[in-house]
């Protein structure tokens, strides 16, 4: 089943600190499509969750816009598929943060993208995207930016070419 992401994405501020409230779990990604290619399939793991996700741009064209479709796997599919991404890895640990009316997940990175920091909230439509008025501890936004997607972090194509300051 295709489903819709509507999702922006921001820069975390430098003061920023875990609220009272907020939760966390370790996540593990791997890519096994190409950096910039059109579309993104990567396996996931969470807790004992194993999951394969596949995201493309929505054909509307709105950069907030992903469809998406993600099914669980077994444990040693994932394992295959993780040696099959070979580098195209990530590591972090995500908060999951209240905020007004939504939830905001601040993904804190680990490893080669330690010190990286950035938040995402995901909507139900457009219009409540649209209609979001970010927190002063959101910062710069990195919405359609592709070269803020996890696929390209994951390959350590960093903005500029070079690791982003946190």
């Amino acid at each position: 089943m295709t489903n819709f992401e509507i999702e922006r994405k921001f820069m975390v501020a430098e003061d920023w600190r875990v609220p009272d409230g907020a939760s966390a779990g370790d996540l593990r990604q791997a890519y096994l499509s190409a950096p910039g290619a059109g579309s993104e399939i990567r396996v996931r793991a969470k807790g004992a969750a194993r999951v394969m996700t596949v995201k493309a741009a929505d054909q509307g064209g709105d950069p907030m816009v992903r469809r998406e479709v993600e099914f669980p796997i077994a444990e040693e599919v994932f394992e295959q598929l993780w040696a099959l991404a070979g580098e195209d890895r990530l590591s972090k640990c995500r908060w999951t943060v209240p905020i007004d009316g939504a939830t905001a997940v601040v993904d804190v990175y680990e490893g080669e993208l330690a010190g990286l920091r950035v938040v995402e909230v995901e909507f139900d439509s457009v219009e409540a995207a649209r209609a979001f008025r970010p927190p002063e501890w959101f910062g710069e936004e990195l919405t359609g930016d592709p070269a803020w997607s996890n696929r390209e972090l994951a390959a350590r194509a960093f903005p500029g070419g070079r690791m982003p300051r946190p």
